[in-house]
């Protein structure tokens, strides 16, 4: 009587157009139709929320790491000469803020397309965020009085190239799975790895240039001249 009473339920779901919404419901959560099998149960959102989180800490870090005057310091006279000699730290300051803030840029408008999520698309996200917290070290290695110029030029450079090698992996893992929506527009996705690919360029190229001169900073300046030649070298898809 009962398998009776469940056939006959099974019947009515489907002649009242249930059953696709059933077959539906009892699909794993976070998978759809079609959908690779090795996507994560993690929705972009939440990736996207805790990367926001992560730099917007590291960007934090930056300025607490900011010398003040002391109390040794007094008049207008004492706090602009304390300014001068620290004009190094500010510069670095806000050069590692602009990087900071380029690195969180691509990352927005790359995964605002992502639909969906792969173990390798994390795992390269989390090597990505890990650059990112340990650009606030990388900025104070780098103005540190050490006397040893090309090791703390080598590990801030290192640092910019690889947030930009590793965010281009995290989108590659996303995109050769087919996990963008439909209506990615591909000239901003080709727009946007041009100037990851830029940065990834000039930080390494500048690293050898350091063995040589301390002027090594100045290829950072190229960035939009060398962001002009991969276009030209690979012109954007329309």
């Amino acid at each position: 009587m009962a398998a009776q009473t469940t056939t006959g339920t099974s019947s009515m779901l489907k002649s009242e157009g249930y059953g696709e919404m059933a077959e539906t419901a009892a699909r794993p959560t976070g998978r759809m139709h079609g959908e690779s099998d090795e996507a994560e149960l993690v929705s972009p959102e939440r990736l996207i929320y805790f990367s926001d989180a992560v730099i917007a800490i590291a960007i934090t870090l930056l300025a607490l790491e900011l010398p003040v005057p002391h109390g040794e310091v007094h008049g207008n006279g004492g706090v602009l000469h304390f300014l001068r000699e620290h004009l190094t730290e500010y510069v670095a300051f806000l050069i590692s803020f602009s990087a900071v803030a380029m690195h969180w840029l691509f990352h927005q408008r790359l995964f605002r397309y992502a639909k969906g999520l792969t173990g390798s698309a994390i795992h390269w996200n989390l090597l990505w965020l890990l650059m990112i917290v340990t650009m606030p070290f990388a900025t104070k290695l780098l103005t540190n009085e050490a006397d040893a110029f090309q090791i703390q030029f080598t590990a801030y450079a290192a640092s910019q190239a690889l947030a930009g090698l590793f965010l281009w992996r995290a989108f590659s893992a996303l995109r050769h799975r087919g996990l963008l929506k439909d209506h990615t527009p591909p000239s901003v996705i080709t727009n946007t790895l041009s100037w990851n690919a830029a940065m990834v360029v000039t930080f390494t190229a500048s690293i050898p240039v350091a063995l040589v001169t301390h002027s090594a900073s100045l290829c950072w300046t190229l960035l939009p001249a060398i962001r002009l030649a991969l276009r030209f070298v690979r012109p954007e898809r329309r």
